[in-house]
């Protein structure tokens, strides 16, 4: 982070300043405060950071961002209406002070490795700076821009959203040059109705592009978006792997246990590419990396050595082995389309048995019920047999015996623990195990009990 002053700031949110500070850095954690840093007070749910902030002073903030007007604190303070916009405000204000391109990435499936694949492309020739772990919503994207500084020759900002407003929010701030919609899926159709709400909210990401002359970078297989392609202002790139009319497509696609290798098409340009991940569905992210990569003029070359060097972070699609089992965890959160993907994966493998650890969707809405029903069929599909958690298992369970599974190998569990303890007494070395489920399932916690680790 550039350092910048608390009366640069206050211009920014259209706020007051008690008196003027250099701000090093940020933090909305009291426990954390790093030299020079800005305390941003935030309201959430279930606590409320303004009550933390003599404790933050106490550990050494210059600075506090406040909407608590009538309180006085013993550092410069900064008092808006709203702390949670005025971070927004803020980082809208910073990203100016910057002329390297952005690149904003959001999807209902797939934004997190779309993002990992296009930093990783991006690198191979520019000093990139991107969002880390699940920073991506109104309060994560706007701490990861005021993270940039000028050694950066290139953004790769995540933009996740439960409701409409709030990429478009977040794309006044971040400012994008160039603007990628991975998919439009059924995450969140709870709040957003319907997956043409959904798509809606996900076009979001174009607004800030039409002034700023850039260039949206589309998945061409995807109807919703397809069916809209007249009515875009902004230069396109489509990519695809089932319509032949994308500017860049995949062909001769090879899917491994554990890798997927194609060959890249743009123009009259073709490259071998490697995905050192498992799944065929990986390559439609591959293809929006790449087309990121053409577009800021990546060689096709580091494109693809981008490409195979990426591998996924946190709990999402790691491929291993452990204790003698295959284990795909793919923990950090869930939809319908999601583990319709891992499922595939689950099935690709080769080795024993293969169990369909599922945890519960949230966020479905009216979908709720034919979602976790689909879900079950999916899993009949691509499993031997399936071990439910969560509110709505039995729906899976339905749906699975709809897709052919017989009853003896559905199993629904209401712990963690007891999950675990049959999984122990029913598989043998060499079986492969897919862990899934929405964040709040904590499916990883299963996985630890199973695998004998600390969780």
């Amino acid at each position: 982070m550039e350092s910048f002053m608390l009366s640069q700031a206050a211009k920014w949110t259209k706020g007051e300043v008690s008196s003027d500070a250099e701000i090093l850095t940020v933090s909305k954690d009291s426990r954390e405060i790093p030299n020079g840093c800005l305390f941003l007070a935030i309201a959430g749910e279930n606590f409320d950071g303004h009550d933390y902030i003599n404790k933050a002073i106490e550990n050494g903030a210059v600075a506090v961002l406040s909407h608590r007007k009538d309180e006085k604190y013993s550092v410069p303070t900064l008092y808006v209406e709203d702390t949670r916009q005025a971070i927004l405000d803020i980082a809208e204000g910073y990203r100016q002070q910057f002329t390297c391109p952005l690149v904003a990435i959001t999807g209902s499936v797939g934004k997190t490795t779309t993002r990992g694949l296009t930093a990783a492309v991006v690198s191979q020739k520019y000093n990139t700076h991107a969002t880390k772990g699940n920073l991506n919503n109104q309060l994560g994207m706007p701490l990861t821009l005021l993270e940039l500084n000028h050694t950066h020759e290139v953004a790769v900002i995540e933009m996740g959203m439960s409701g409409f407003g709030e990429i478009l929010s977040m794309i006044k701030a971040a400012k994008p040059d160039i603007a990628v919609i991975t998919n439009i899926g059924t995450a969140h159709i709870e709040f957003l109705g319907s997956r043409e709400g959904i798509c809606k909210a996900k076009m979001e990401i174009l607004d800030g592009l039409y002034e700023r002359g850039g260039t949206a970078i589309l998945n061409g297989d995807e109807p919703l978006l397809w069916d809209k392609r007249d009515k875009i202002k902004s230069d396109v790139i489509w990519f695809g792997i089932e319509n032949p009319e994308c500017d860049i497509c995949a062909e001769n696609i090879i899917s491994e246990s554990d890798s997927v290798s194609f060959t890249l098409v743009y123009k009259d340009i073709k490259t071998s590419v490697k995905l050192s991940i498992a799944g065929v569905h990986n390559v439609s992210n591959a293809l929006a990396a790449a087309a990121v990569g053409f577009k800021l003029g990546v060689s096709p070359e580091q494109i693809s050595n981008g490409i195979f060097e990426y591998t996924p972070d946190g709990r999402r699609q790691r491929l291993y082995n452990k204790n003698g089992f295959i284990i795909y965890e793919d923990c950090y959160n869930a939809s319908p389309d999601s583990m319709k993907a891992a499922l595939a994966v689950l099935k690709s493998q080769e080795g024993g048995k293969k169990f369909a650890v599922l945890g519960s969707m949230l966020e479905l809405g009216d979908y709720t019920q034919i979602g976790h029903i689909q879900t079950g069929e999916n899993a009949a599909k691509n499993a031997d047999v399936v071990y439910l958690y969560g509110a709505y298992a039995e729906f899976m369970a339905e749906g699975a015996k709809q897709g052919g599974m017989s009853e003896e190998n559905i199993h629904i569990f209401t712990t963690h623990e007891d999950l675990a303890d049959s999984l122990k007494k029913h598989a043998k070395i060499g079986d492969v195990f897919l862990f899934k489920g929405s964040r709040s399932m904590k499916m990883e916690r299963a996985l630890g009990l199973f695998l004998g680790e600390e969780v």
